[in-house]
């Protein structure tokens, strides 16, 4: 029977059985107060914020645009964050609206938001990119990498001006009513 001796109440082990300095401090009885064991909140507040801007930090090509200027995406899990606007906030994207973080945790967020925009900027600088500009049958051509537009004219100058008109809003401002503007789709 010795199988279900340790089931019995008279063979639980006493304070006087355990070799302890506790248990050589204390007697039948007797209460220990022991002294509070400070907690260590020196850990992240906001750890879902930490993630997010880690993420953003030490992977960059985990991240991608989701609609370009506005939402960012993380390409392996589909989380999307909204991004167009810091005065405006930022938030979690589900698609159809937007949930915003509080603003401690934008406030851990926005810096890694913000190097991971400057990397990957997108959007116009104002200039008009390089062109190329080559001549066939007495026609001159001016085509860009990336736009899908060619501008046909008599001269380069022409050519230019006709691309131009076709990319930039305000190269279309300063038409002439009665100018007629020959532009192309062009194969990417």
């Amino acid at each position: 029977m010795k199988l279900f001796q340790w089931f019995r109440r008279s063979s639980a082990p006493s304070l006087a059985d355990c070799p302890s300095a506790l248990a050589d401090m204390l007697r039948p009885g007797d209460v220990l107060l022991m002294d509070p064991v400070p907690v260590d909140s020196s850990g992240p507040q906001y750890p879902e914020a930490e993630r997010i801007a880690a993420s953003l930090r030490d992977y960059p090509k985990d991240w991608a645009w989701k609609q370009k200027g506005y939402t960012i995406a993380h390409v392996p899990t589909g989380f999307a964050l909204w991004v167009g606007n810091k005065d405006y906030g930022l938030g979690e994207d589900h698609g159809s609206h937007r949930t915003d973080f509080p603003k401690p945790e934008q406030a851990i967020i926005w810096p890694a938001v913000e190097a991971w925009l400057e990397r990957f900027k997108v959007g116009f600088t104002g200039r008009l990119p390089k062109v190329n500009i080559t001549a066939r049958r007495g026609t001159y051509w001016c085509v860009a990498d990336g736009h899908p537009w060619a501008g046909a004219g008599s001269s380069p100058a022409d050519a230019y001006r006709a691309w131009s008109r076709a990319v930039s809003i305000q190269a279309r401002k300063d038409i002439n009513p009665k100018e007629y503007l020959h532009v192309w789709s062009a194969a990417l």
